[in-house]
């Protein structure tokens, strides 16, 4: 258990110390490879160079072991025949000036480490031999096309400095490799020596640099687990304006809106405890008049007192009205709620409207002696409205002055055109609200003791249902009023010209 949370917490370290490992080894070999590429050529010549100079020295040990016979380098002592084993890891053949065969000389492979040629192969003379001789000069092939291995010739002289005849090696390739082994031990020195530094190196770097990225990670990760565990207030630090800082940024933001979101959520829920609080309340009230009223007409038709039973069934029947109309509005205000609520949009001449919604109350108002004054322009622009929501809204402003407004009272209402938007005002001369009252009036929660979102003959869903509307329309509708004298309220509609749309 600690070893997994050992590797979870430092997998950052060793994925870094990895990668930059892999990327400076890969540099310092790259480099080492181009330069032993581009030193190649020069570390063969060096070598070459080398293995002439052996050469030399050897032609002059031979010589120096004369005077010779008259059968030249045929009578060469055994000693330095013997010596000859140990010079050259390659065979090495003496030749006289006609290219007959005299001696051949193999390796003794405890003087090379067993590194040296095979005995059983046979050396040749490269085709060359006499005139390679015949220069005085030391000759060497590393690449011959004609002899296999390749092959180093020299001159051999005697003491009046006459030409006897040669040595050949051949091949050569041992001899060579021989000449460039200390450049390869140096090369892979320099090898071992990268890989070391690199790990090296790219260990500490991993270390700095992880401390350097994972420190503020881990804040932020301490901070992400108090979000996670309720704490929505938590934020990141942020400095700089790094892709860190960007990602504290982020995350600040994501704790916003979750603690948004939450709240909203609460909020929410509490207006679903609410409203089914409230539905329930105002349901059961209707339910239990009407049951009661139902009972009393059976008891009634029981006795046979026909007049007071009919009065009972006719209480019955309004208590049912009443269920069904807070139906009605709850059904419609959940469809103005509705993130995409259907709006049936078409150009409504407004001041037809008007006259059409204060026609429909003037019955109702003059019975209960209130006075109806209206200011309709006929200059009133069209509106692209949805006509039937529209009418329901009025009629629900006129029916709540009418409702809060006593006999010989007054309710006006006004319409104007400015600023391209429409302002219709519905006022009374009720009682009016104080400021508390006032700033629920729109909420159908709301039941304080003098709201005019409910009494007996309404819901307490009219002005909910209205503000929805108004807002569907993209205006607003707010109330003022004072105590003692009245209330208003001013529904502001923004005017679209009807071509626009087409």
């Amino acid at each position: 258990m600690v070893q997994d949370r050992f590797r979870r917490r430092h997998l950052i370290f060793w994925r870094v110390s990895a990668a930059l490992v892999i990327v400076q080894l890969a540099t310092g070999l790259l480099a080492i490879g181009l330069s032993a590429y581009l030193a190649s050529d020069r570390s063969a010549d060096l070598a070459e160079n080398s293995l002439r100079v052996r050469i030399d020295a050897l032609a002059e040990e031979i010589e120096r072991a004369g005077p010779f016979s008259s059968e030249g380098l045929k009578d060469l002592a055994p000693t330095l025949l013997s010596n000859l084993s140990l010079r050259f890891p390659d065979p090495i053949i003496v030749a006289d000036t006609s290219g007959v065969v005299l001696h051949t000389i193999y390796p003794i492979s405890e003087a090379f480490s067993g590194d040296v040629a095979d005995s059983s192969m046979v050396p040749v003379l490269p085709p060359t031999y006499a005139r390679s001789i015949g220069s005085g000069e030391i000759s060497i092939d590393r690449k011959s096309e004609l002899v296999k291995g390749g092959f180093a010739v020299s001159p051999l002289y005697d003491a009046s400095g006459l030409l006897i005849g040669g040595y050949i090696i051949q091949p050569i390739e041992r001899s060579i490799s021989r000449e460039l082994a200390p450049t390869r031990e140096a090369f892979q020195t320099a090898l071992f020596t990268v890989i070391l530094v690199s790990i090296l190196l790219a260990v500490a770097l991993a270390a700095v640099f992880s401390w350097w990225m994972v420190r503020p990670l881990k804040r932020m990760t301490a901070r992400v687990f108090e979000i996670g565990s309720g704490n929505y207030e938590a934020r990141v630090q942020i400095k700089g304006s790094d892709e860190i800082a960007q990602l504290g940024a982020t995350i600040n933001q994501m704790a916003a809106q979750v603690a948004e979101s939450v709240e909203a959520l609460q909020t929410t829920d509490r207006m679903r405890r609410e409203l089914v609080a409230n539905v329930g309340h105002d349901l059961r009230t209707p339910l239990a008049a009407l049951r009661g009223h139902i009972e009393e007409a059976l008891r009634f038709h029981g006795e046979n007192r026909t007049d007071e039973s009919q009065n009972a069934l006719n209480a019955a029947q309004r208590q049912a009205a009443y269920l069904n109309k807070m139906v009605d509005d709850l059904f419609e205000l959940s469809q103005l709620e509705n993130p995409s609520p259907q709006l049936r949009s078409e150009p409504v001449l407004i001041a037809e409207l008007l006259h059409e919604v204060a026609r429909s109350h003037v019955g109702q108002l003059s019975n209960k002696a209130i006075v109806l004054v209206t200011d309709i322009p006929s200059t009133l622009p069209v509106v692209q409205a949805d006509g039937v929501r529209l009418k329901r809204l009025l009629d629900n402003l006129l029916s709540n002055a009418k409702r809060h407004t006593d006999a010989g009272g007054r309710i006006s209402l006004l319409a104007r055109y400015e600023d391209n938007q429409l302002i219709i005002e519905v006022s009374d001369s009720g009682e009016g609200m104080d400021a508390e009252s006032l700033s629920y009036i729109f909420d159908r929660y709301y039941r304080g003791e003098a709201s005019r979102t409910r009494d007996e003959h309404g819901t307490g869903l009219g002005l909910a249902i209205s503000r929805a509307i108004a807002e569907l329309h993209g205006g607003s509708l707010e109330a003022e009023s004072t105590p003692g004298v009245g209330t208003s309220m001013r529904l502001t509609l923004p005017v679209v010209d009807p071509d626009a749309l087409t």
